[in-house]
């Protein structure tokens, strides 16, 4: 009988904050390049063809989604561990969420304000919603 240590649940935190490493940069393998590549492409497509079908506005909200995501998941937790990849889809949430409030206020801003402003009403809103939900999922 083997004594795993149980998995902390997404809502647990983790005691390693995240962090940018060069060194780890450097340690990508094309193979894992060329998985993320093939994983965006086909999402690419598949946004495409939704497009095809349902229309542009459709099909629009399809190429907001990460289309690397699901790879890059997988490699890192072939690569380091659940714990990790966890950490990651946390951090990709909260990316999507900014995102999807950016994507909102753009749609409800641009032809009510100038281009330049609403572009600016929505980045503002991306940066707010990023920074506070990073604060909330790792900080707090």
């Amino acid at each position: 009988m083997s004594t795993v240590d149980k998995e902390a649940t997404i809502r647990q935190r983790v005691e390693e904050r995240p962090s940018f490493e060069l060194k780890k940069v450097r340690e990508v393998r094309m193979r894992d390049l060329g998985y993320r590549f093939i994983a965006g492409a086909l999402t690419s497509v598949a946004a495409g063809a939704v497009t095809l079908v349902f229309g542009a506005r459709t099909g629009g909200i399809l190429l907001a989604f990460p289309a690397i995501l699901a790879a890059s998941l997988t490699l890192i937790e072939e690569q380091e561990d659940s714990a990790e990849a966890r950490e990651d889809a946390r951090g990709a949430v909260m990316g999507g969420l900014a995102l999807g409030l950016f994507a909102a206020v753009a749609a409800l801003a641009f032809g009510a304000l100038s281009g330049a402003l609403a572009l600016l009403l929505a980045a503002v809103t991306w940066l707010v919603v990023a920074v506070v939900g990073y604060a909330l999922a790792w900080l707090g």
